[in-house]
């Protein structure tokens, strides 16, 4: 565990230490000299072992932007996964478990997934941004208005739904609690 600087609730560390022992001894049987063999060992896990640190201090990093930062990518993995199966991978608790990824192959495989879904967010904001644009701006020429107007007022109207429904759902629960 000394070497891999991980958050001991993972279960990582120890399991990541039975792997460096087996590669140990595989780099110690295949060479004539400890030094050559440190130098095989070392060659073999520094990539993995920094992997896995960057994985785990990304995934508990303090505060609420640390919070966000560990939720938000388990709830995309999470709908992106149950979308697409086979264009995206399960969450990084998921793949700990697979036998056969490694932790360089999971944190390259998270960053192109991770890539791959903002750029779909992105483009759906953009499509939900620019055809709220085209519906001001075709309601502004219907009714001879600005755009700055039609959009004032849509906002408002956004907010008073809110409100009402907020509302609403306060007196409902208010007079559940009364009939009890």
């Amino acid at each position: 565990d000394a070497i891999h600087t991980v958050k001991p609730y993972y279960g990582l560390g120890a399991n990541t230490a039975l792997e460096d022992v087996s590669e140990l001894a595989d780099s110690l049987e295949s060479t004539s000299t400890l030094k050559d063999a440190v130098q095989l060992f070392s060659d073999k896990r520094a990539g993995e072992a920094n992997a896995l640190v960057t994985i785990s201090r990304n995934m508990d990093r303090p505060g609420k932007l640390g919070t966000a930062a560990f939720i938000v990518p388990l709830i995309l993995d999470g709908i992106f996964h149950q979308l697409a199966p086979a264009l995206f991978a399960p969450s990084m608790f998921a793949m700990f478990q697979k036998e056969g990824v490694t932790f360089r192959g999971m944190q390259f495989r998270k960053r192109a997934d991770r890539f791959v879904q903002l750029g779909i967010l992105g483009s759906l904001f953009y499509c939900m941004f620019a055809g709220a644009k085209a519906l001001v701006s075709l309601v502004s020429r219907k009714l001879g208005t600005h755009e700055g107007v039609v959009g004032a007022a849509a906002v408002a109207s956004a907010a008073l739904v809110s409100f009402v429904k907020k509302a609403l759902a306060k007196k409902s629960a208010a007079a559940s609690r009364s009939t009890r």
